[in-house]
């Protein structure tokens, strides 16, 4: 299972599989965000080293939003079976998303997606714990998704290929810092 960490371990599993290292990666990609815990980015720059940058980024973007969307709504099934989402609306954050708007509560989840730092699990079980709509949530994912999938498909590909692209990895790891030292000094301002 050290490929699951090692980029080049993990290509060279998804090329294994031929032309179905695409529902491989799509599918393990779907466990990752099931799990909740484990980095994606190994996965990104493994898709970016075998489809390149381009097929790589839609390989993975396909595979987060899946993961994501499943996530989602075995979180929330799972939750309103065991009667556990009523226990936990009565937490003041979730009643304050509840009475937000349809549009921020989607602007939220964009927000929460942009930031590659945020572990996905986190986001989609949040939401599960919310009345955001399904639809609203797939939406909100996909267009929050596109830039954190261009940051991980970048780094994951760019450290493999450090020779060739230290100033690319350079510049999209300082991108990323400044995303999230705005995210944590928004949320630094708002709760002083």
């Amino acid at each position: 299972m050290e490929w699951l960490t090692n980029v080049e371990g993990m290509a060279g599993w998804i090329r294994s599989w031929g032309i179905l290292g695409i529902i491989g990666s799509i599918v393990l990609n779907i466990i990752i965000s099931v799990a909740g815990v484990l980095p994606s980015i190994f996965l990104s720059g493994a898709n970016a080293i075998v489809y390149g940058l381009v097929g790589g980024f839609f390989v993975s973007l396909t595979g987060e939003v899946l993961g994501a969307t499943a996530a989602f709504l075995l979180y929330r099934y799972g939750l309103q079976k065991s009667k556990g989402l009523k226990k936990l609306e009565k937490f003041s954050w979730i009643q304050h998303i509840n009475g937000a708007s349809r549009f921020r509560k989607g602007l939220a989840i964009v927000l929460l997606r942009m930031n590659p730092l945020i572990p996905s699990g986190v986001i989609n079980l949040g939401a599960a714990l919310t009345t955001i709509s399904f639809a609203d949530f797939l939406l909100a994912t996909l267009v929050g998704k596109i830039p954190s999938m261009v940051f991980e498909t970048f780094v994951g590909h760019d450290l493999v290929y450090l020779s060739e692209n230290k100033s690319r990895l350079i510049i999209s790891l300082l991108a990323g810092s400044l995303v999230f030292l705005l995210f944590w000094k928004r949320e630094k301002s708002r709760s002083s």
